[in-house]
């Protein structure tokens, strides 16, 4: 596989490539091994002569294409895996001219668009930063823009063309916030780590049908699906002292009725999330290593994605022993990391509750929390998810596979 990649800095007018937007974007892609390139060119007006001025716009855009030209004519934009055109302002409406000319198909960073950038830049290009006071570009047609366009759009209030306040403070806390976003769409991710119920697969029925089992025998019925559903995620040990108050020797009684019935008869019974083997392919295709993290015990989901056909996907799997009733997705990372010499920084944990968003970041990686499974999108945000993904599709474009 090609792990060459090259990050293109288009300016704006007035905007250089040391001021601070490009200036730490630049800085984040050379951390994550991006050659950078900074095409530069001349105006021959001043940014304020050409606002709300189509005809010296279009000027001053035709003479930029006429300097930019050459400079990345030098380049086979095809021995990269990865292009990302990062650009300022009028820097933004260029930079998505010579993806489309060039047929460059890279993905764009795109600081306080112009509008004639909208009509330039493909579907899913990328992602929009735009200040909400921006006098260079209305509110309402980026919105409308991005939208259409299938782009993520991040408005910052009160912000200039520069996304600058008239708050020092604020413009500080504006910046980590729009750099964090910025490391997020450049950084790529080589080792990737599943958690399985809810994730992976739909196991609803086989955990809940076995916990109301468990439960009967305690003269515990009728209860109410959602509380049943919390079952899915943690360990079964903590979920019957959490819902019902158990003390230690009916949790073990419990935790027993319930592998009785769910190794003999319940434990298959699971649906793939759609797209699930289509995103594991590509990920081994592209070389990257892939982890099952998993509270439920280790033999039952070697013996699960077995049975369903997707254990050939993974290189590793790390889940607890049958004695081991800790929810602690944290533990099991740091085993991971730690066992197979892991990077932090190579590493994204998936998962759809906020047992696995909090341990991975207790952990100190990023997470990608799915929506589509039993957690809490809210809570798995208050545990710092970095990523959020409402399919296994949008889980492959964070992924970039």
């Amino acid at each position: 596989m090609n792990n060459n990649k090259i990050a293109v800095i288009f300016p704006g007018m007035g905007y250089h490539s040391d001021k601070p937007l490009l200036y730490f974007s630049k800085r984040l892609a050379r951390e994550n091994n991006y050659e950078i390139i900074e095409v530069n060119y001349e105006f021959p007006y001043k940014a304020r002569e050409i606002m709300n001025d189509k005809a010296r716009m279009k000027e001053a855009f035709e003479i930029a294409v006429s300097q930019i030209k050459e400079q990345l004519s030098q380049i086979d934009f095809g021995m990269y895996s990865d292009v990302v055109f990062i650009g300022k302002s009028i820097g933004t409406a260029l930079a998505a001219h010579f993806d489309k000319e060039l047929q460059v198909g890279a993905r764009h960073i795109v600081f306080t668009p112009v509008p004639q950038t909208f009509e330039m830049l493909r579907e899913n290009a990328g992602i929009v930063f735009h200040g909400l006071s921006d006098p260079w570009c209305p509110s309402d047609i980026a919105k409308k823009k991005c939208d259409e366009l299938q782009l993520e759009l991040i408005t910052i209030d009160n912000a200039n063309h520069s996304l600058e306040t008239d708050s020092p403070l604020k413009d500080i806390d504006n910046l980590r916030s729009i750099m964090k976003k910025v490391r997020q769409f450049i950084k790529e991710y080589r080792v990737i780590m599943f958690d399985l119920d809810g994730t992976l697969t739909d196991s609803g029925r086989a955990i809940t049908s076995s916990v109301e089992f468990a439960l009967s025998h305690f003269g515990i019925t009728d209860q109410p699906r959602e509380k049943l559903q919390t079952f899915i995620g943690p360990s079964l040990y903590d979920s019957f002292v959490r819902e019902y108050g158990m003390n230690d020797e009916d949790c073990n009684r419990a935790v027993a009725l319930y592998r009785s019935i769910y190794e003999k008869e319940r434990m298959y019974d699971v649906d793939i999330y759609d797209g699930i083997p289509q995103l594991l392919a590509a990920l081994k295709e592209r070389g990257l290593t892939v982890f099952l993290i998993t509270s439920k015990p280790l033999v039952f989901a070697e013996k699960i994605l077995e049975k369903i056909g997707l254990s050939k996907y993974f290189d590793h799997m790390v889940g607890p022993d049958l004695s081991d009733h800790s929810s602690d997705k944290k533990r099991l990372i740091e085993n991971a990391i730690t066992t197979y010499e892991l990077e932090k920084n190579d590493c994204v944990m998936i998962g759809d509750t906020a047992y696995d968003i909090k341990g991975a970041s207790d952990a100190g990686i990023d997470s990608i929390a799915v929506t589509y499974g039993y957690g809490n999108t809210e809570e798995m945000l208050n545990n710092g998810a970095t990523h959020l993904a409402a399919s296994a599709r949008k889980v492959c474009d964070i992924l970039r596979v």
